[in-house]
């Protein structure tokens, strides 16, 4: 337990300061696009990186996740290392294959949907980072499931930190957005060299390719894709149908919202991430010790998100004013309504993984399913009808309603959680939080956060959500943990 407490504690001290790192150098640059690009330009980028991400499944098929959930499981086995380089190696030609056959695919739809040549062109080029990608994937893969999230944390600092430097060159230069998808290739480039160099010093190398074996690895990480596919479908397909549909103006409104809000899954994806593979060797040795774990780390990611959830409602129009040329101030009522999928967005990550870790994948994939057939159905209805409003309001619906999937599988379990503590305090704290920013909002943007955060702070102390042990999780986690073994 000892092993899985300071694994856990590594993994998330350089996941979150890697997350952070990330999310910093992400969300200033994005800033700058944003306010550099105008509406226009930026809508076309933002559409573009869409139309990837929807097909960015196929290039993978859920074999990543796959591999991270079989080699943190059977890693320590006697044959655990030549078992591990024989799914190394076949991933790697697998995705390398599907890699190839996506960026025909992505190139044909976007051509057979008439988009503009200059959009077709940039998808096109986009697509050579799918290939850096089967190579770069599939070695993260397999740090995660070693549980050296360092090494491939570091990697993707790498990325971003030279996204960012070759971005803002382009950026200067004034060569529009085809410069930015330069810049994310180099780092894209970066990456790949970083993670395979990071597989190479475990002493991992490709094993013998049985292509026999291949559908069974294909059938076996198929509800990994579906999840893939699904969650790319549910958060990229609004901002497809508003640039077919509307315009460049509106794709750019909405997506400068959406990016703000999922700027905001820093913590809850470092936890997760950081959590996965341990949990997963964890629930084939000691599940008794599992429940607690499960509940206290829902405690602190709705801790983190309905804060930021009330307070960015309360404060829209400041923010967006703040952080976006004035012209941008149209985006602060889609603002206001799609940041409620923060808090959920927190949950359904996390319960999503509790399901998964119980080897139950299939059903998170039927999940995802569901939400995303709403998703698809009712954008087709009320995107043409009502814009990047109506796709913010379907983007809160659809979270919601896989997270009501989520706590029907998992009612026996959750059913014990103290939802007091988990939910019911925190959520006040932060409604009182979010009425004084509201009276407050006559002040400056920085000194109204200022007083909202020392305002939930002591409400939370003073409510108990927060106590003295907080400062000691690791620590507490290890020894209930043993407790409940022995």
């Amino acid at each position: 337990m000892q092993r899985f407490s300071r694994t856990v504690l590594r993994n998330s001290a350089f996941g979150m300061a890697a997350q952070l790192v990330i999310k910093l150098l992400s969300f200033g640059f994005s800033v700058l696009i944003v306010r550099h690009l105008g509406a226009a330009a930026f809508g076309q980028y933002t559409a573009v990186l869409a139309f990837g991400a929807l097909f960015v499944f196929l290039a993978d098929l859920g074999l990543s996740p796959y591999l991270v959930r079989e080699v943190a499981r059977w890693r320590d086995a006697s044959d655990g290392p030549e078992h591990a380089n024989a799914l190394y190696g076949n991933v790697l030609l697998l995705r390398l294959l599907l890699s190839l056959l996506t960026a025909v695919l992505l190139i044909g739809t976007a051509w057979l949907t008439r988009r503009p040549p200059v959009m077709v062109g940039a998808i096109a080029l986009g697509t050579l980072g799918l290939i850096m990608y089967s190579v770069q994937g599939t070695s993260e893969a397999m740090l995660n499931g070693f549980e050296r999230l360092d090494l491939s944390s570091g990697a993707r600092v790498l990325n971003q930190l030279m996204f960012v430097l070759v971005g803002a060159v382009a950026l200067l230069l004034t060569v529009g957005y085809y410069g930015l998808i330069i810049a994310n290739l180099v780092g894209v480039a970066l990456m790949t060299f970083a993670c395979w160099h990071g597989v190479n010093a475990l002493g991992i190398r490709p094993g013998r390719i049985v292509a026999r074996n291949w559908p069974i690895l294909l059938r076996a990480s198929l509800p990994f894709g579906v999840i893939g596919f699904t969650l790319g479908l549910s958060y990229k397909f609004d901002s497809v149908l508003l640039n077919i549909f509307r315009s460049d103006v509106e794709t750019g409104y909405y997506n400068a919202a959406y990016n703000l809000v999922f700027s905001a899954v820093l913590f809850s994806n470092a936890i997760n991430t950081a959590l996965y593979p341990s949990l997963a060797r964890q629930a084939a040795s000691a599940p008794q010790a599992l429940p607690h774990i499960y509940e206290r780390t829902l405690r602190y990611l709705l801790v983190v998100a309905l804060p930021i959830a009330v307070g960015t409602w309360a404060l829209a129009d400041q923010i967006v004013s703040f952080l976006f040329k004035a012209a941008y101030l149209p985006a602060a009522p889609a603002l206001r309504i799609i940041i409620w999928v923060v808090p959920l967005m927190f949950t359904s990550e996390f319960l999503g993984y509790i399901i998964v870790i119980a080897g139950k994948e299939s059903h998170v994939a039927r999940a995802i399913v569901v939400s995303t057939t709403v998703n698809v159905a009712v954008n087709l209805i009320l995107v043409p009808r009502f814009g990047f409003l109506g796709a913010a309001v379907m983007t809160v619906v659809t979270e919601a309603v896989l997270v009501g999937q989520y706590v029907w599988m998992l009612r026996t379990l959750i059913q014990h959680f103290n939802w007091g503590q988990v939910f019911l305090r925190p959520m006040l704290a932060a409604l009182v939080m979010g009425a004084v920013a509201i009276a407050l909002r006559h002040l400056p943007l920085l000194f109204n956060v200022a007083i909202g955060v020392l305002t939930y702070g002591g409400l939370s102390l003073a409510l108990g959500v927060l106590g003295r042990d907080e400062l000691h999780f690791v620590r507490s986690l290890r020894h209930r943990t043993e407790a409940s073994i022995s």
